[in-house]
């Protein structure tokens, strides 16, 4: 995920990715394109932040911190 500026394209990083997925399924829609989000679009959105959310769980169990 890339957005424009005026100095060029900046990538997001995953935890504003995270973020912007998240609203977007709060909400329903992609808020750039403002079109609906259908069902394949929900389910790799809630796949990627599920991913996230294990993998802060392995890191987090490796060392004995509480889980996320």
């Amino acid at each position: 995920m890339a957005y424009k500026t005026a100095n060029g394209i900046i990538l997001r990083n995953p935890a504003e990715k995270a973020k912007r997925f998240a609203r977007q399924l709060k909400n329903g829609r992609v808020t750039e394109t403002n079109e609906e989000l259908d069902c394949c679009g929900r389910a790799y959105r809630a796949g990627y932040l599920q991913a996230r959310q294990d993998s802060a769980n392995a890191y987090n169990s490796k060392f004995k911190r509480k889980k996320v």
